[in-house]
């Protein structure tokens, strides 16, 4: 057993010394040396054999003619060479004006500079897609090597922003924003194209339905056979069996045929279209009621006894006095 934990130490360090001795080659200064004393500010000797700057310090010119262990360098501080910024914010950064900073095509992301695209360029890593400050109109992705928009958002401005798909109802800045939805334009808000129309269950828009007898999936679509464009009959149309009819309490009339709610004799009225007597013989809208072409008025057809005029008093009475006189 002691064996086994004195070999597993053995390869813990060995490992230790790899990953030291690989960050060590990156700051190593080319000095051979056997102590300290041989090698540069910051800078020590490494197994009495060539000197190797400390951590924190990377090795660079100093000057035109001398090298030495220069500081690494963040975002805004101090520097003499790109080096010192390379080494803790990437190579897509210099020295500039004394001080760390990201290159013009690149950004700053958690301390490091990434290279610049827009939506629909090239990217490696998601950090690399960058619109700006960051918001929903700002957040895009490295999707299969080029620049995306979250979903259920677009590209807008070159690239530079996402503006999120609307629906049914909402606002919109401009026909693509309504794009995702079929039969959508835009005219301040998302609203139906001319011939089609809101089916308010799927807050989505359907194909209307030009002519009865026409195939439909839901009531909606047969609204524009219900009465005309200047006087609509609510009701009148709905998809029965899978097609286009007329209401059990409306009637087909006018060429080409559209769908009427029936109004009998006496009933208010706004089209002849409307009348129809009780044996559906048609009749004609007269001054906001609806009357007989060919039928025989009588209370039925009228709406009943109880809607004919009654007679003034001093006629009934007048009525009476004459049959009393008559009887005798």
């Amino acid at each position: 057993m002691g064996r086994w934990l004195s070999l597993g130490l053995l390869a813990l360090l060995t490992i230790h010394d790899l990953v030291d001795g690989q960050g060590a080659e990156k700051r190593r200064t080319g000095n051979v040396c056997n102590v300290d004393m041989d090698c540069p500010d910051n800078a020590f000797c490494r197994q009495g054999s060539y000197c190797v700057c400390k951590d924190g310090f990377v090795y660079a010119a100093v000057n035109s003619t001398h090298k030495g262990c220069l500081k690494e360098a963040r975002n805004g501080e101090d520097c003499v060479q790109n080096i010192q910024c390379h080494s803790t914010m990437g190579v897509h950064s210099e020295c500039a004006n004394g001080v760390c900073a990201c290159v013009a095509t690149a950004h700053l992301d958690e301390e490091r500079c990434y290279e610049t695209a827009v939506v629909g360029e090239r990217c490696v890593v998601h950090q690399n897609c960058y619109l700006g400050e960051q918001g929903p109109e700002k957040q895009a992705f490295c999707v299969r090597g080029y620049c995306s928009c979250q979903l259920q958002f677009s590209p807008r401005d070159n690239g530079t922003r996402c503006v999120r798909d609307a629906t049914l109802g909402e606002e919109c800045e401009d026909q693509l924003q309504c794009a995702a939805g079929t039969g959508l334009e835009c005219r301040g808000t998302c609203r139906c194209k001319e011939n089609w129309v809101a089916h308010n269950d799927t807050n989505t828009c359907v194909q209307s339905v030009k002519a009865l007898d026409e195939p439909c999936e839901f009531d909606v679509q047969c609204s524009g056979l219900a009465g005309s464009a200047d006087a609509r009959s609510s009701g009148a149309a709905l998809c029965l069996g899978g097609v286009c009819s007329c209401a059990y309490s409306a009637r087909a009339a006018g060429s080409p045929p559209r769908c009427w709610q029936r109004r009998r004799p006496g009933q208010d009225c706004t089209r002849d279209e409307e009348c129809v007597s009780e044996e559906d013989e048609p009749g004609y809208c007269l001054s906001g009621r609806c009357t007989c072409k060919t039928c025989s008025p009588d209370a039925r057809d009228f709406g009943g006894a109880n809607t004919l005029p009654r007679p003034p008093f001093y006629a009934a009475a007048i009525l009476s006095i004459t049959a009393a006189i008559l009887s005798h």
